[in-house]
């Protein structure tokens, strides 16, 4: 990485069962984003869906699309009108008939590629009937590294950063931004966990760990389901950089310095010494 580069987070408030108005949500932060000079725009986990692990299975799966659908569509308009790449969430339909939780990246040239599909799925939470091992295809265990303007990108959704392996993948496949897209609840977790968790996981391995969150509280399923991530950035040092208010729907920004990621790297003797488990592929995806 040779050149400072702007990076964007887009909070995304509760779903219904229409998802235009996320996406022409979506769209107007996106295009507020690029006027702010970013290169790249994280959305979140399913950003236009509603979250519906607790439902019967299926529920994902008519709600799932494929890569010619509607939006990857509305998605691939705003990257090109914007003339910025944005990452996003979505159900991709898969011929299992189960979906992917999949990460996929609009390019400003039109291209769209699959980055990531969600490797870790959780199980059924306390007193609930399903979760989203019930409704998703697991992704391999591989964490690929693309290329976005100067920097190396890799994605992981949600549950997959409570993984060290993922993240350790990610750092070995040459990953300098760690984009990480955030859904859905967490109702056991202790208060500070989820920053902590991408603290020390940035810092770790020595990269930007930029998280891109729902908010807010769901009722289309006729019970109340409550996002609780949060959209905020760390660098490789593990320095708290930008953190969004709750319901703020400004895009966050955060610039990726080459001069702090070397130093980070230079300095941190943990992040040269971590191991990958052997059961993860890595790969570097160049243009």
């Amino acid at each position: 990485m040779a050149a400072h580069f702007l990076a964007a987070a887009l909070p995304i408030g509760p779903a219904g069962r229409d998802p235009a108005p996320l996406w022409r949500e979506a769209e107007s932060v996106i295009a507020a984003a690029a006027a702010a000079g970013a290169g790249l725009v994280v959305l979140p986990e399913l950003f236009a869906l509603p979250y519906v692990a607790a439902q019967a299975p299926g529920d994902w799966a008519g709600l799932a699309e494929a890569l010619d659908g509607p939006t990857v569509a509305a998605v691939r308009a705003a990257a090109m009108a914007s003339g910025t790449a944005v990452l996003f969430g979505m159900a991709l339909a898969n011929e299992s008939g189960r979906p992917f939780n999949a990460a996929l990246l609009a390019r400003p040239d039109g291209r769209v590629e699959v980055l990531a599909h969600k490797i870790h799925l959780p199980p059924a939470g306390p007193g609930e009937p399903y979760g989203e091992a019930d409704h998703f295809t697991p992704g391999e265990p591989s964490v690929r590294t693309y290329e976005v303007g100067p920097v190396r990108v890799a994605a992981l959704i949600c549950y997959d950063r409570r993984f060290p392996e993922c993240w350790r993948a990610a750092a070995q496949a040459g990953a300098e931004l760690v984009a990480v897209l955030v859904g859905g609840p967490a109702p056991s977790d202790p208060e500070g966990l989820y920053a902590a968790e991408l603290q020390a996981s940035a810092r770790a391995n020595a990269v930007y760990a930029l998280a891109a969150a729902r908010y807010g509280t769901e009722t289309v399923t006729g019970r109340p389901v409550r996002h609780d991530g949060e959209t905020l950035a760390f660098g490789p040092d593990g320095a708290l950089l930008a953190r969004a208010a709750r319901a703020d729907r400004r895009p966050l920004l955060v610039a990726i310095d080459p001069e702090r990621l070397a130093k980070a790297r230079e300095t941190n003797a943990t992040a040269a010494r971590l191991r990958l488990p052997r059961q993860f592929e890595v790969a570097s995806c160049l243009n």
